[in-house]
């Protein structure tokens, strides 16, 4: 017996006893007021939530107050280089809507307003599947999705409900800043991703 087989023939040997998956949940927590709870919800994790109500409303608050706080929060003397998937953002962002962009080129971006299909009020994640570039929601410093209010969920049950199997070919729940505390229990923003997120909740 060679050494492969002897290595498949114990690990053939070693399979644990099957167990019986755990009861579905019967009652999955559902909030009577799920857009205050997933503002509650996405302030403790560390992002900033606004709520808006109209497209209008949402670009003058990021041009007026969302950028000069985070040039101020963040040190940024440079203007600051902002990309977006939203053709209402436009005006105020430069617009991203060619897939075949060498995503290389958003090394430098500073912020990506961007969408989200909906929210998860027991947890503040926010589904957003790939828009146009794969990487853009990861690869910038600061990240703002935009949200309806009225497609914010009460819990993850309805959240894959809702996602169905494999409508979206690509996509990533997104749950506040990028975050680490794994080297001597510091915590370090922007880590792996974004160093902040914004939410905006839009009316209707």
């Amino acid at each position: 017996m060679t050494s492969r087989e002897k290595i498949l023939q114990a690990i053939k040997l070693a399979q644990p006893e099957e167990v019986p998956l755990p009861p579905a949940v019967d009652r999955p927590i559902v909030y009577d007021n799920p857009v205050l709870q997933f503002s509650e919800a996405a302030k403790n994790g560390g992002s900033a939530v606004m709520e808006a109500g109209s497209w209008e409303a949402v670009r003058n608050h990021i041009i007026n107050v969302y950028i000069p706080a985070l040039q101020e929060r963040w040190h940024i003397t440079d203007a600051v280089k902002a990309v977006t998937t939203i053709k209402e953002i436009e005006p105020l962002a430069e617009l991203v809507d060619n897939a075949d962009t060498d995503p290389h080129i958003f090394q430098h971006v500073d912020l990506a307003v961007m969408s989200a299909n909906f929210g998860v009020a027991e947890n503040s994640a926010l589904w957003v599947p790939e828009q146009v570039v794969r990487v853009l929601p990861f690869i910038c410093q600061h990240l703002v999705l935009i949200v309806n209010q009225d497609n914010i969920i009460s819990n993850m049950h309805q959240a894959y409900e809702r996602m169905g199997l494999g409508d979206d070919p690509f996509g990533a729940f997104i749950a506040g800043p990028s975050k680490t505390a794994d080297i001597e229990q510091s915590l370090v923003l922007g880590a792996h991703g974004p160093r902040s997120l914004g939410i905006y909740l839009v009316e209707g």
